[in-house]
């Protein structure tokens, strides 16, 4: 039940928020930099009360942090390579992404609100909370593929509003196209914290693939302004 009951605070959350941005004209990064923070402040102490801690932090061994370092450069990969094909692909993504920010505004953005209150916070709730407690419900295989689901989930309204300005038809394609690959995403660091029993490895791979990818977006809008 707890399971339960922590997966469908996430995905509302996640989902409602967003909602409320679009139609108060709140920033979006700013509103999840407060509301990612309080949410793990939340679970935080939801862990600690319960007994949780020690099981969502797991084992930290410097195999689990290597596997996690490669599940992160993998999508990375990827990313960056259509990031830096000739075409708008890559403009869209750097726009998304940073968009006209300062350099200034970057570093914040990059070691505050990515690194700290997405990859922490997001890992803590899914990888670690989450993650324990289906484990103690469900067999190994559904543990990893209902927090992937749930992660998916999580992004689904944000994807919608990343199209704002497009046909209805195309935001909802983005939503459903983003949540698939979100839950892919989620589906490999679900099965990095699974092997490594890490929840530090399952950091550092979203890690590396977030932050790697904004340091991409920052030299590829220099490229790109300067042509």
């Amino acid at each position: 039940m707890a399971a339960v009951m922590i997966a469908a605070a996430l995905v509302a959350y996640a989902n409602a928020l967003p909602w409320l941005v679009e139609r108060r004209g709140w920033d979006q990064w700013g509103a999840f930099t407060i509301g990612n923070a309080a949410l793990t402040a939340a679970l935080f102490c939801y862990a600690l009360v319960s007994g949780l801690l020690p099981a969502v932090w797991g084992r930290v061994g410097a195999d689990g942090l290597a596997l996690g370092a490669a599940a992160g450069l993998v999508p990375l990969a990827v990313i960056l390579t259509l990031m830096f094909l000739p075409g708008s692909l890559g403009r869209d993504i750097v726009a998304s992404g940073i968009g006209k920010i300062s350099p200034r505004r970057f570093l914040y953005r990059v070691g505050v609100q990515v690194a700290l209150t997405t990859v922490v916070c997001e890992e803590f709730a899914f990888r670690g909370v989450l993650q324990v407690l289906l484990a103690r419900v469900v067999g190994a295989p559904y543990v990893v593929g209902l927090d992937a689901a749930a992660f998916g989930l999580w992004h689904t309204t944000l994807q919608y509003n990343g199209f704002a300005h497009q046909p209805r038809l195309v935001r909802v394609g983005a939503a459903v196209g983003g949540t698939i690959l979100y839950a892919l995403l989620g589906f490999v660091q679900a099965l990095v914290r699974q092997r490594t029993g890490s929840l530090l490895a399952a950091i550092v791979a979203h890690g590396v693939l977030d932050v790697l990818m904004f340091v991409g977006m920052y030299v590829r809008r220099g490229q790109l302004t300067a042509t």
